[in-house]
């Protein structure tokens, strides 16, 4: 019985570090999205911008030396899936299996309802089928959830914006 409390235990573990470095890699992608796309009306100096640099340069760094570390533990073990059992909620869900994530509840229910359509009735968290195998959410799943303007739409946006600079002012 003691054995198998300590695969249990190992195995959620090991979830959430899938998940952590999930969320690492959905953090990293929104920040190097925010740093391409700018901002229409900020001028921040020269020292602020490599000082921006810097930071980013050095949080990228700090990642990618992290996730080969966690990726190798959580990969040979772990499958980032969990059966969801008659009489549990999506919050008891998230509570027992990705206790410590600095990430709003809201943001995980949307991002788990997301990447696992097929569990929840009418894409609503409170609905969900006993008996389903869902997809604890990675990265791509909880980008799509946080940034709801695609990179291309926000590019096109910006061309738009240069292209205005260019019209002829009347007064």
């Amino acid at each position: 019985m003691r054995r198998l409390q300590k695969q249990m235990m190992s195995g959620m573990e090991r979830v959430r570090r899938v998940f952590l470095v999930a969320i690492i890699s959905a953090i990293v992608t929104a920040l190097l999205a925010a740093f391409a796309a700018g901002t229409a009306h900020a001028n921040p100096s020269l020292a602020n911008m490599t000082d921006s640099k810097k930071a980013l340069a050095r949080l990228v760094k700090d990642i990618d030396l992290l996730r080969p570390a966690l990726a190798a533990k959580s990969e040979s073990t772990a499958d980032g899936y969990y059966l969801i059992r008659r009489g549990e909620t999506l919050d008891g869900i998230i509570a027992r299996t990705l206790p410590d994530l600095p990430l709003r509840k809201n943001i995980l229910q949307q991002a788990i309802v997301l990447a696992n359509p097929h569990a929840f009735k009418r894409k609503n968290p409170n609905w969900m089928y006993a008996g389903k195998r869902i997809k604890l959410p990675g990265a791509e799943e909880i980008h799509h959830v946080i940034f709801t303007q695609s990179r291309d739409k926000l590019d096109s946006a910006k061309i738009s914006r240069e292209e205005r600079k260019s019209w002829v002012h009347y007064p």
